[in-house]
């Protein structure tokens, strides 16, 4: 009998990570947490179960897009411009979840887990790129890991008007301080 149990409580959990990935989109980090509950068809009370708090939340939010992040690194081991690619990729991803770019700067020790991650799945990639020429020479991990929260900042800007312009404008910005190829859709397509 324990074996459904845990099922239920694993599809519960993916549900509320979900679900929070969505509201938070829509309605910021400060979003009421009975949203996401709702959204993801559970009581408040199954939520608190999974996720003692926001941050831990967000945290499970923020792991699955590291976990994603590595695996398109990974494969993206083999191309000259692989950090190119996932540089612009993780910034796509940052972009639909633009309140995200405040919480990845927080001093708690699992989200910084995750940017010592995020750091290490770059490294390769980067270290490759500079052999290559299609980083510039001097362009380290931890300018990679500043220029991600610079741009994601642009897009947290709260005048939705303009907020997707103002975004990809920073991503061009930062892509000629990083990079040596022309601003755009780099060649190599993401897995």
């Amino acid at each position: 009998m324990a074996a459904p149990t845990r099922r239920d409580a694993a599809r519960n959990r993916a549900r509320l990570v979900e679900a929070a990935r969505r509201v938070f989109a829509s309605d910021g980090p400060d979003a009421p947490l009975e949203k996401v509950a709702a959204d993801a068809g559970v009581s408040r009370t199954t939520l608190h179960r999974h996720f003692a708090s926001r941050e831990a939340l967000a945290s499970a939010v923020l792991e699955e897009n590291v976990a994603d992040l590595e695996a398109r690194a990974a494969a993206l081991a083999d191309t000259d411009d692989g950090a190119v690619v996932l540089f612009h990729h993780t910034l796509d991803v940052q972009a639909a979840l633009p309140s995200f770019a405040l919480v990845t700067l927080s001093d708690s020790p699992a989200l910084g887990e995750l940017a010592r991650r995020t750091a290490a799945a770059f490294e390769p990639l980067l270290a490759r790129g500079r052999a290559a020429g299609v980083v510039h020479p001097g362009v380290t991990t931890r300018h990679l890991m500043l220029a991600l929260p610079m741009a994601m900042s642009a897009f947290a800007v709260e005048r939705r008007d303009d907020r997707d312009a103002l975004g990809h404008e920073a991503q061009e910005i930062l892509h000629r301080g990083l990079f040596t190829t022309p601003p755009g859709r780099p060649p190599t397509s993401p897995p």
